[in-house]
């Protein structure tokens, strides 16, 4: 600032003086006309009017130097120094063409004249070169002001000019996005922009990005800001730098709202996270229950639900739903085959977003609260569904993030579900390597040392031999059965009960036992399965009550009791085997001896076996059986104390 003052002062002065010096010559030669001459007074002056003019303009022009008046001048001593300089060269010329032609003797005005005048068109070439540049760059100037202006007005970012006023960002600007987003006018121009749109709880943020704007210039960052509705939102804010001497801005404060992007990328870190406990879920069940709350909780999707696929039934069946859901539809139905939207996004594999539920007629019948739904596939295990009560709620990113939700859980169930399946493997190989060294290795060992009796010629030897490996034969046949009991069931379809049980029925030695098959009223005795395992079900269970139905001394039905006989079966038969299917299920029960409660618990287990003989793998099988068709099985006591075994099958008739 200093220096620029004294450039002003003495530049000013230089022009001034050569403007003096130029006027006293022209006032004298004035004088020497009038006085000296005596020509007359106004041919002097109409004369010398011009050059007077020219140097007053000089002395003016220095004068408005010196006290910063003249515009546009960027470099006051560059100023003197040119104005001087076409002074001294004009002078150096027009004295040159003098002294040469004082020298000849012959002064010639008009070539003085002629060379003023090429000097004077020199000056008015280089003028005009410069004074062209100028406009150009004044029209580049302005082209470039008014798409600034056009950017800054127009703009969909909130836009504010400031200036750093004793530490401080006063706002100086603002484009109508600005004042729309916050809700400004007139009247805060001219104050500090913190004071309008920083929360309280951001301050220390605020002036933190403030000394960093005053020291670094570019600043770029994420920051909460207060808009008109009084709601806190996200923005990217840029500050950027002018470089321009403009007094009255110093930099451009941008704010682009990222607040749904920044929700976006919050709830997918929060869905990350909801993912790996998911995959630390120990059962299908659990599984389920965590993605529902993820919905909730991380996604804000309260109202969703998830329906798995019954392959028994051949309906997708309620797993579980968020409070939420139960309280505004109740208990959710099962949707049957081809009924509503579900079941077209369970065979076809695709979501779906359904904006209005009511506009579609292919939606679930009944009324409904919900108006809009995602529903998604879970594989071939069900699907993930997520409702509104308004029309057209969900937004791009609730669609994406529920696919991925999903995505996560059906590879969560896939997991657990090779994992159990992984489980019951090695309990099934446990049980094989067991068989194989105790069970087989016994009647093999038998078998081996009777043989060296047979060669003695000892025939019952022959005969234990015989008995030895024909129980090796039947355990091997179990094992065989046992390896594939657990295996999915491929294609259940409805299959009358009495008519596998007394198939099976006749495959089993029953020792004059009788077979009952009943049913419930409100059932029609029938249950989707695979007919082949449904009556390995049967004959197993079967053999079980026979075998050990019967106590193993004289009962009063062996003593000819008519009211033991009687109670048993109308026939008279020592044991009476009974099915009874009922809505919900069926059951195989006996009227024996029964299973003791404190055994109950252990009969279904891998080896569990009260005979010498048997190979503790029947009952196995049929756990394994009733587990592959998604079937539970209970073990109890029937009316007359015998054993029972229950099947819950979901939505039996």
């Amino acid at each position: 600032m200093g220096d620029d003052l004294s450039d002003r002062f003495a530049g000013g002065l230089l022009v001034s003086a050569l403007g003096s010096v130029l006027a006293v010559i022209t006032l004298f030669d004035v004088y020497e006309d009038a006085v000296v001459q005596a020509d007359p007074l106004y041919l002097t002056l109409l004369e010398n009017s011009l050059p007077l003019a020219v140097d007053s303009a000089l002395i003016v022009a220095g004068w408005l130097l010196v006290t910063g008046r003249l515009p546009h001048i960027v470099s006051a001593r560059r100023t003197t120094a040119w104005s001087l300089l076409g002074g001294l060269l004009t002078f150096a010329i027009t004295a040159w063409v003098y002294y040469f032609q004082i020298v000849q003797g012959d002064l010639k005005p008009r070539i003085i004249f002629s060379h003023v005048v090429t000097m004077g068109a020199l000056a008015g070439l280089l003028v005009g070169i410069y004074d062209g540049r100028r406009s150009s760059r004044e029209a580049e100037l302005k082209t470039e002001r008014d798409r600034t202006s056009a950017l800054f007005e127009n703009s969909s970012d909130c836009i504010a000019a400031i200036a750093y006023v004793d530490g401080e960002s006063i706002l100086r600007r603002a484009n109508d996005a600005f004042r729309r987003t916050f809700g400004i006018d007139d009247d805060a121009l001219g104050t500090p922009i913190d004071d309008v749109i920083v929360p309280p709880e951001r301050t220390d943020e605020a002036e933190r990005i403030n000394r960093d704007a005053r020291t670094d210039g570019h600043v770029e960052t994420e920051v909460f800001r207060r808009t008109a509705s009084g709601e806190t939102r996200v923005f990217r804010l840029q500050v950027i730098p002018l470089d321009t001497a403009t007094p009255t801005t110093d930099a451009y404060a941008v704010y682009s709202d990222v607040t749904e992007q920044h929700r976006y990328e919050s709830r997918m870190t929060a869905l990350h996270d909801a993912t790996r406990g998911l995959l630390d879920a120990d059962s299908v069940e659990e599984i389920t229950d965590r993605a529902v709350r993820a919905a909730a909780d991380v996604l804000g999707l309260e109202v969703a639900g998830i329906y798995r696929y019954d392959p028994a039934s051949d309906r997708l069946e309620p797993a579980t739903q968020t409070d939420e859901a139960t309280e505004l539809v109740g208990d959710p139905d099962p949707f049957e085959r081809g009924d509503a939207i579900a079941w077209s996004v369970f065979e076809s594999g695709d979501s779906e977003y359904v904006d209005d539920v009511h506009a579609r007629p292919d939606a679930y019948a009944g009324s409904s609260p919900l108006r809009s739904e995602i529903i998604l596939p879970l594989g071939g295990w069900g699907v993930f569904m997520i409702g509104s009560e308004s029309r057209d709620d969900f937004d791009g990113s609730d669609v994406s993030l529920s696919r991925t939700l999903a995505a996560n859980v059906e590879a969560a169930i896939d997991r657990a579900q090779r994992r159990e399946e992984l489980r019951r493997r090695n309990e099934r190989l446990d049980t094989f390597a067991s068989v194989v060294s105790h069970d087989l290795r016994n009647p093999l060992s038998v078998a081996q040392g009777f043989v060296g009796l047979a060669r003695e010629g000892d025939a019952d030897a022959l005969d234990r031999i015989d008995e030895a490996l024909a129980r090796m034969d039947r355990l091997i046949e179990t094992l065989l059965t046992l390896a594939r009991s657990g295996e999915d069931i491929g294609d259940p379809e409805p299959i009358r009960i009495d008519d596998v049980a007394e198939a099976a029925w006749a495959t089993v030695e029953t020792d004059g036992a009788a077979l009952v098959v009943d049913a419930d009223p409100g059932s029609d005795g029938t249950v989707r399965a695979d007919r082949t395992r449904l009556r390995q079900l049967f004959e197993n269970l079967f053999r079980n009550s026979v075998e050990h139905g019967l106590p193993d001394g004289p009962t009063e039905r062996d003593e000819g009791t008519a009211d033991s006989a009687d109670s048993a079966d109308p026939r008279g038969t020592e044991l009476t085997v009974r099915i009874v299917s009922f809505p919900g299920g069926f059951a195989v029960e006996d009227d024996g001896v029964g299973i003791p409660e404190s055994e109950r618990g252990a009969v279904l287990e891998y080896g569990h076996t009260t005979s010498e003989d048997g190979t503790g793998l029947g009952l196995t099988i049929v756990r394994e059986i009733a587990a592959a068709h998604g079937w539970s099985v209970s073990v109890g006591a029937s009316a007359t104390g015998g054993a029972r075994f229950e099947f819950a099958v979901p939505d039996a008739s």
